[in-house]
């Protein structure tokens, strides 16, 4: 059974960031393939950053699960595919009371 990199990282919308007047941040679930980076959190705020995101923290440090084990089975899938995979599971300024503001 193949076995990924999961873990959670939090993120803000950069400025320039189109998201950035919607959204007040973010938890982004990863997948990685082990051997795509040799440090996936690293690999994973690279890949953010270039999405217009910077990441303010980790959520759960990665962890090589299988997928009966990781949440959103369906996203381990398509890093199965793609070698990785980021959901963001965004919330609005609006409604970001003690979470992440800008």
């Amino acid at each position: 059974m193949p076995r990924l990199w999961v873990f959670v990282l939090e993120a803000q919308p950069l400025p320039e960031a189109p998201e950035f007047q919607e959204f007040g941040g973010a938890y982004v679930l990863c997948y990685q393939m082990p051997g795509l980076a040799e440090d996936p959190v690293h690999h994973a705020s690279d890949f953010l950053r270039e999405a217009g995101w910077r990441v303010t923290g980790v959520r759960e440090e990665p962890a090589q699960r299988e997928r009966n084990d990781a949440p959103e089975p369906e996203h381990f899938d398509q890093a199965l595919i793609d070698d990785e995979a980021y959901i963001f599971h965004q919330w609005r300024v609006e409604d970001a009371d003690d979470q992440t503001r800008h």
